[in-house]
């Protein structure tokens, strides 16, 4: 199952702008509160140009919800991306400018509604879109005292003599903002991170689905192995007919016969004899577990041998070995390939996994996603994506994998 993150980002942004729409309209509503308390004189404003002003505040803060109803900005399949960065556009434009009119008409009365706009910019889990409002309100504060000045509202010292504080007081909440904007951040993130975690638990559940066919597979492909001499029967059923224990098993001991072989070679020699006595009897000791009956007696006479200090005997019946051991491994490798072992379950310095531990490396990357462990669930998917286990799965685990990537850059 894929997931659009792109949309779920949208679905914040929308949500966002809903939020911030009713702050809009909730200041427009006490805007007009007051100015209509002006208007029947039951509060006094020095500044008789809030009589005009006043109103077309609340126009231009009422502007977003109107856009929003008529043209349906908030609607993702409608309108999508640009749709909803416009509306947000617009909304933080809107209280920006609506509180530059009220700043310039009432001065440093009005100040406090300067922290209206970065407040509303907070919301959008973006240090960048909260940085910018509370830049535009830094300069806006400015430039209201000097239309101020200018409208004859402030004296040109009691201006300067407001100004400076209030511009500290601000720039001292700048702080809080970003920490309010780095918590709605962190929320997103969250809930991000929940649904790969539900999609890595979607990829979880497909896997569990492999091991019944694949089992399945496995004892009728067995057969092939009982026709050329292994006693798959007796060893299944000293591994409690863990087929997928047998199979690792099997695994291993192919990855590693020429390696043990050449091992093994060097070995025989007089003065190391009893290393070699101990080399082939854990060869002995694993071909007997995977039933390969042949080679675990020409191994067990080996290690009498080695032990009993008979060089020659041990150099005239190293053809014999090699060659049961050689044939051993291919008929494995056989069977390897007919499940498609090799090539699904093998990274690429030949390194094997089995299907259980595939499966409980991504559950525990799945536990890391739970508790928002991003780094960790990243690093696990990585390694897990090295073994070609199946072509969907991996596709799974290349977009959960992007998408962490993405919410890490967030």
């Amino acid at each position: 199952m894929q997931y659009n993150y792109n949309h779920i980002f949208l679905e914040n942004r929308q949500i966002s702008n809903t939020s911030a729409i009713r702050w809009s309209c909730f200041t427009a509503m006490v805007i007009g509160i007051a100015w209509i308390f002006t208007l029947f004189h039951i509060i006094s404003v020095p500044a008789l140009a809030f009589q005009i002003i006043a109103p077309v505040s609340i126009f231009i803060l009422l502007l977003p919800a109107v856009v929003n109803h008529l043209m349906h900005l908030s609607d993702i399949l409608l309108v999508g991306l640009k749709g909803i960065n416009l509306l947000t556009g617009l909304i933080l434009g809107c209280n920006l400018t609506a509180v530059f009119l009220l700043s310039s008409t009432l001065s440093h009365y009005a100040s406090i509604i300067w922290l209206l706009p970065t407040l509303i910019a907070c919301q959008y889990y973006s240090k960048r879109i909260t940085s910018h409002i509370f830049l535009g309100g830094f300069v806006g504060m400015i430039l209201s005292f000097y239309v101020s000045i200018y409208l004859g509202i402030e004296d040109l010292n009691l201006a300067l003599v407001h100004l400076m504080p209030q511009l500290l007081i601000y720039c001292a909440a700048y702080p809080l903002f970003m920490n309010i904007t780095k918590r709605t951040e962190l929320l997103m993130k969250k809930q991000k991170l929940s649904m790969l975690a539900y999609q890595a638990k979607q990829t979880l559940d497909h896997l569990e689905e492999l091991p019944d066919t694949y089992i399945t597979d496995c004892r009728i492909k067995m057969r092939y192995l009982a026709k050329n001499g292994v006693d798959v029967d007796t060893a299944l059923q000293n591994m409690d007919g863990n087929v997928d224990k047998y199979n690792d098993f099997l695994l291993t001991f192919v990855g590693e016969s020429h390696r043990k072989e050449d091992e093994l070679f060097t070995l025989m020699d007089s003065d190391t004899l009893l290393q070699y006595g101990a080399k082939v009897h854990a060869l002995r000791v694993k071909s007997n577990a995977l039933g390969l009956r042949n080679l675990t007696d020409t191994a067990f006479f080996h290690e009498i041998e080695a032990y009993a200090g008979n060089l020659e005997v041990i150099q005239n019946n190293w053809e014999k070995l090699s060659f049961e051991w050689d044939e051993a491994c291919d008929v494995f490798t056989d069977y390897i390939q007919s499940l498609g072992l090799k090539d699904h379950a093998t990274d690429g310095q030949g390194n094997q996994i089995t299907f259980k531990k595939w499966g409980e490396q991504l559950h525990e990357a799945f536990d890391a996603l739970e508790t928002y462990d991003p780094d960790k669930a990243r690093s696990i998917l990585n390694e897990l994506l090295q073994y070609q286990i199946d072509a969907d799965i991996t596709q799974n685990l290349q977009n959960i994998v992007a998408n962490i990537d993405e919410v890490l850059k967030a």
